[in-house]
C-alpha cells in the first residue's frame, strides 16, 4: 500500500514538473515574439544589396546570387537578381507575383499560393522581413545576444527548416541561414537603408521591352 502511494506521489510530482516546463517554455515564447515584434515595428521600409549562397549538401555544389530588395510593409517585396542572372520578382500582398526574365524576353505572373510552393522556401528570411514575429507565432524559437547582435533561431514545429537570423545593434537584419536538410541557403544584407520613402510604382512593372507575358 506504501509502495503504491510512493507511485502515486511520484507520478504526480512528474506531472506537476512536466505542466511547470510546460509553463515557463510557454511564457519565454511569448516573451520572444514580444521582443520580436519590437524590431519588426522599427522596419516601415528597406532597401539592401545582397549576397546569398545555396549549398546543396547532397551534390556538394553551390550557386550564388547577388541582387537588391525593396521591401515596404505590410508585404510588398521586390528582389532584384544581378548574378548570376538578371531577374527580377515583384510581390503584391503576397497575392500578386511578377517575374520577369529579361534573357528570355518573358514576363511570368502567377499568384502566391502556386509560387511559394517552390521557390519560396528558399527566401525564407527574406520575404519575412518586418513581419519575423508571425512568423515565430507558429514556430518553435530561440533568442540569444552576441557582441550587441542578437541571434533569432526559428525551428519549424514539422521538422521542414531551421532558420538562423542575425540582427546588428540597430536591429537592422544582416544575415539569415536557412538550412531545409539537404540544401543550406546563407543570405548577407549589406548597404541597408530602413524607412525611407519607396514610391508604389516600384512594386509595378511597366512592360515597355514588350516582353512574352506568360500566366501559370
Amino acid at each position: 500500500m506504501k509502495f503504491l502511494i510512493l507511485i502515486t506521489l511520484l507520478f504526480n510530482i512528474l506531472i506537476k514538473a512536466e505542466e511547470q516546463i510546460s509553463t515557463n517554455n510557454s511564457k519565454k515564447h511569448i516573451n520572444i515574439v514580444s521582443e520580436i515584434k519590437v524590431i519588426d515595428e522599427k522596419i516601415k521600409t528597406l532597401i539592401s544589396d545582397y549576397e546569398q549562397e545555396i549549398l546543396f549538401k547532397t551534390a556538394e555544389i553551390k550557386q550564388k546570387i547577388e541582387g537588391k530588395i525593396l521591401f515596404s510593409k505590410p508585404n510588398n517585396i521586390k528582389i532584384i537578381h544581378t548574378k548570376p542572372q538578371e531577374q527580377i520578382i515583384i510581390i503584391r500582398d503576397k497575392k500578386e507575383i511578377t517575374i520577369i526574365k529579361p534573357s528570355d524576353r518573358q514576363i511570368i505572373t502567377t499568384n502566391w499560393e502556386r509560387w511559394k510552393g517552390s521557390l519560396e522556401p528558399r527566401l525564407k528570411g527574406l520575404l519575412e522581413l518586418g513581419n519575423y514575429s508571425k512568423l515565430i507565432e507558429k514556430e518553435n524559437a530561440e533568442l540569444s545576444y552576441e557582441d550587441n547582435k542578437k541571434i533569432l533561431i526559428i525551428k519549424s514545429k514539422k521538422n521542414l527548416y531551421t532558420l538562423k537570423i542575425v540582427f546588428d545593434e540597430n536591429d537592422i537584419p544582416i544575415k539569415a541561414e536557412l538550412d531545409l536538410g539537404e540544401t543550406l541557403v546563407t543570405t548577407i544584407l549589406k548597404n541597408t537603408k530602413i524607412n525611407i520613402e519607396i514610391k508604389e510604382s516600384e512594386f509595378k512593372y511597366k512592360n515597355k521591352e514588350k516582353y512574352e507575358t506568360l500566366s501559370l
